[in-house]
């Protein structure tokens, strides 16, 4: 019976260490969740990235909390390269402290960052800090990359490089240049137009003409480029290369102009007078400047006339009154043969030419005097003194009776 009785005191104090044991484990392990430094994490999908001078990136953060229990987090961007400008964004609005859930889903922020325009190569570091309740607090550090390479070259570039419009019509392109340089830049503007061509450079609605711009780094610039081609320009398409060149760059793009077909000729007379003289039944010789005012040659240009009823009007050296061509800008010159009627009487008549094609035409009027022969005059003179000298002679022979 002794024997029995001790086995069981044993195996009762064992129980009771045991669960003594079970408990005080417990107790500490329960504490040591909820109290944890380690308690919180931050992460974030790109911890190191490449940047450029001017850049404002926007990076997302996660905070997790493994404590076991909710808690608030102050949070702050402990450490920015000098000049660099950063704050940290919880919904809409820029925050200090963040509430924790705990679990896998934790607390999301967004960490802003401006980088200077102006920025050495090298490699750069940030620091975001969290410290929740109890101690618990976590830190992330992050990493940014500037070189040359990674900013790249600049650009020179237009929004609607090509356009088209008839002679006379002055051409404005709006243009971008951007430095993605780390250093300010100056670059001189330049145009390789055709001769006769125009091309000014002015800053976007300033009207003060450049011939060269300054540029810092990461800034870009825009710049309206005008185009004004010659006046009597033939139809088609000109291309115009430009350039933004720096010490150690140069940008280049094109523009294309181009101008459409225009039809017109005018008429006029050598010395410009639209007046002439003529005589009855005699051809007065006139001559007549056909110009193409156009840009486009003028094929089968017909000649017709519109004169008093019973004149007549040829043309020297025009098969069917038809002029084969003429190019742009030229003139042609026609001898007009205008022959007034036997009876037309002295004085003031109109007359018209007109010149067409199947583009365009052109009219012009003209003032014809006609005048008597001196013949005539004499004649007249002659019958006056025959009629006033037989009248003498009948009053004469016959007056006394």
């Amino acid at each position: 019976m002794k024997i029995t009785v001790k086995q069981r005191s044993l195996e009762e104090l064992c129980r009771v260490v045991l669960g003594a044991a079970l408990i005080l484990a417990l107790f500490f392990w329960s504490g040591m969740t909820a109290h944890a430094a380690g308690g919180l994490t931050m992460t974030t999908s790109y911890p190191g990235m490449s940047v450029k001078p001017g850049d404002s990136l926007s990076i997302s953060i996660n905070l997790k909390n493994s404590t076991g229990a909710g808690m608030n987090a102050d949070v702050s961007v402990s450490s920015l390269p000098e000049g660099w400008d950063g704050y940290l964004q919880g919904g809409s609005y820029q925050i200090e402290r963040i509430y924790v859930e705990p679990g896998e889903t934790g607390a999301s922020m967004t960490l802003h960052v401006t980088v200077p325009k102006e920025m050495a190569e090298g490699v750069y570091e940030a620091v975001v800090d969290a410290q929740g309740e109890n101690g618990a607090s976590a830190s992330l550090p992050l990493r940014f990359t500037i070189s040359e390479d990674q900013a790249g070259a600049g650009s020179f570039t237009s929004e609607y490089p090509k356009q088209e419009g008839a002679t006379g019509t002055t051409f404005q392109f709006s243009t971008t240049l951007i430095n993605n340089g780390l250093t300010t830049k100056s670059y001189s503007l330049s145009a390789q137009a055709p001769a006769g061509w125009n091309v000014s450079f002015t800053p976007a609605s300033e009207s003060t003409k450049i011939a060269g711009i300054d540029l810092e780094s990461g800034e870009s610039k825009g710049l309206t480029v005008t185009v004004v081609p010659p006046e009597m320009i033939a139809a088609g398409e000109y291309t115009i290369p430009i350039s933004a060149i720096s010490a150690d760059e140069t940008l280049n793009t094109e523009l294309e102009v181009v101008i459409t077909g225009t039809y017109s000729m005018t008429i006029t007379t050598p010395d410009g007078l639209l007046s002439f003289d003529a005589q009855a039944n005699k051809e007065s010789d006139v001559t007549l400047n056909i110009t193409n005012t156009g840009n486009s040659d003028l094929e089968n240009v017909s000649l017709t006339s519109s004169v008093p009823s019973g004149w007549t009007v040829t043309y020297d050296n025009l098969e069917d009154n038809t002029i084969a061509s003429i190019p742009a800008g030229s003139t042609t010159q026609v001898v007009a043969h205008v022959k007034p009627e036997s009876s037309a009487i002295t004085g003031d008549y109109a007359a018209s030419f007109t010149a067409s094609c199947s583009e365009t035409s052109a009219v012009q009027d003209f003032r014809v005097t006609v005048k008597t022969s001196t013949l005539w005059g004499f004649a007249a003179i002659l019958i006056i003194v025959a009629v006033a000298g037989g009248l003498g002679y009948i009053f004469q022979k016959y007056g006394r009776r």
